[in-house]
């Protein structure tokens, strides 16, 4: 985010030339080192969860110049593509997750519980897609931040709206739950979409303590505490913004 906001002129002009490397480097690795355990994953982590994502968020900018369209754009790349991977690439993800909570095991022996390790394997191995694309989403929010200051645009937290739309994503794979075979299918999904909710509920909710509350770092401070322990609430809070927009302020963001 960072590189697309310093090249940002020649990036909204020619996003794929601006974002060759992202691609040709990863596919030279590939060439190279495709051999290796793991290297596939690598290198389609960085082809599609760095480089389309920045594509597509170029793209969007570009043809209707709204930053918060822009990142949800991106957001949904990320999303998708965490599902992919897990249809993919499950073997490997597995195979890593097993070795280093073997390893952690064989390390601190006396903290794990034989019947708590196999429930937290399963739990974790069933969640691992989704747990990863929200790691790659909340990075992108601080790039998206880190974006915003490079340009000189006012990163404002009350303008982290999105169309009402994308709550109907949401609804929409809720069948997939009465389905046996699509059941892991539609956990993962779920986590993925209910982060921008989380992110507009937290937002949301960032403004009205402000009116209340001046200080940033105590705002800070309350907004963490509240993040950690009422997480759901804060997703239902932006889940509701989104259809019933409790705000007058214009979905989509500043203009770039």
């Amino acid at each position: 985010m960072y590189f697309c906001a310093k090249a940002l002129g020649p990036a909204i002009v020619s996003p794929q030339r601006a974002l060759t490397a992202f691609f040709v480097m990863p596919l030279f690795t590939l060439i190279f080192n495709g051999s290796t355990f793991g290297t596939p994953l690598l290198v389609l982590d960085a082809i599609i969860g760095v480089g389309a994502v920045a594509y597509v968020f170029l793209i969007v900018l570009r043809r209707n110049q709204f930053l918060g369209q822009a990142f949800l754009a991106a957001t949904l790349v990320i999303m998708l593509y965490s599902v992919l991977r897990m249809l993919l690439f499950s073997d490997v993800m597995a195979q890593s997750f097993n070795e280093g909570l073997n390893l952690m095991q064989d390390r601190m022996p006396a903290m794990f519980d034989a019947e708590y390790m196999e429930l937290a394997r399963r739990l974790w191995t069933m969640v691992l897609p989704a747990f990863w694309g929200v790691g790659q989403i909340f990075a992108l929010l601080i790039g998206f931040w880190i974006f915003h200051l490079t340009i000189k645009v006012p990163f404002k937290p009350a303008e982290m709206k999105f169309p009402v739309i994308f709550n109907i994503l949401i609804l929409l794979i809720l069948p997939l739950y009465f389905l046996e075979a699509g059941r892991d299918i539609f956990i993962n999904a779920l986590i993925l979409l209910c982060t921008i909710p989380l992110i507009q509920g937290f937002f949301s909710v960032w403004v009205g303590i402000s009116k209340v509350v001046s200080n940033t770092a105590i705002k800070s401070i309350i907004m963490i505490v509240i993040l950690i322990y009422a997480f759901i609430p804060l997703t239902l809070i932006g889940f509701a913004d989104g259809w019933m927009s409790f705000s007058n302020i214009k979905r989509g963001g500043n203009t770039a």
